[in-house]
């Protein structure tokens, strides 16, 4: 730890506060020798990065980027159906129908990716023909 508290004070590579701990604080400096938690010229846009990161982490934004685009709408609608089920103001059956019809569609949009993905490494394959076909 003393050395880390050298660095510190020469200020070349580590940020010169203190942490709540009574440590010293471990981040890179910026130019005015803090670092972006530490710094009162960036307290604002730290507290900005904490929200950003906060915000991308939420599951609705994780499922923004794995589901296929056309699924989101899809998840959504049932989302309010599972809550309308919870609720009591839809019939069991209707969430049952909605749900099943859901999955079918889900399945076979997935299957249209996965079949477009083949596709495009066949394509790029060099012991493919230019039809798709294997070489025997």
């Amino acid at each position: 730890m003393k050395r880390l508290r050298t660095v510190a004070a020469a200020g070349s590579t580590l940020c010169s506060a203190t942490r709540r701990d009574g440590e010293p604080c471990r981040a890179r400096p910026t130019r005015d020798g803090l670092c972006m938690a530490h710094s009162p010229t960036l307290r604002e846009k730290a507290q900005e990065a904490r929200r950003a990161g906060g915000y991308n982490s939420a599951r609705a934004v994780r499922l923004a980027r794995l589901c296929p685009p056309r699924l989101v709408k899809t998840f959504d609608l049932l989302e309010q159906v599972l809550d309308e089920l919870h609720k009591g103001t839809l019939p069991p059956q209707v969430g049952s129908a909605m749900a099943a019809v859901a999955g079918q569609m889900a399945r076979i949009l997935v299957a249209g990716e996965i079949e477009e993905r083949l596709r495009k490494l066949e394509a790029a394959s060099p012991q493919t023909s230019g039809n798709g076909r294997r070489w025997r």
